[in-house]
C-alpha cells in the first residue's frame, strides 16, 4: 500500500484546496499518473501515485482544505484491501 499524501512545499505552506480528483477509488493507477490536482497559495500541480495499483476510497472531497502532510489516497497493491 502505498499512501498519497499533501507534500509540504515550502516553510509557510500549511494545508492546499483539493481542486479535481482525476482517479476514482477502484480505477486503475500506473506509478507516475496523476491522481489528483490541487492548489497551494502559489501554483496548481498534480499529486501522482509512485507505484501501480489500485486507487482506495478518497479521503477527501473536491474543494477541502487538506492540510500538508496528510494522506488523501492510497495506491492498493493486487490482494490489498483498505
Amino acid at each position: 500500500m502505498e499512501e498519497i499524501f499533501v507534500p509540504a512545499l515550502g516553510m509557510a505552506m500549511d494545508s492546499v484546496v483539493l481542486l479535481e480528483w482525476t482517479k476514482q477509488p477502484g480505477d486503475q493507477v500506473n506509478a507516475g499518473e496523476s491522481i489528483a490536482v490541487i492548489e497551494t497559495d502559489k501554483t496548481t500541480l498534480d499529486l501522482t501515485a509512485e507505484t501501480s495499483g489500485v486507487l482506495g476510497k478518497h479521503r477527501y472531497q473536491v474543494n477541502d482544505e487538506v492540510p500538508a502532510g496528510n494522506t488523501i489516497a492510497v495506491v492498493l497493491a493486487p490482494g490489498e484491501v483498505e
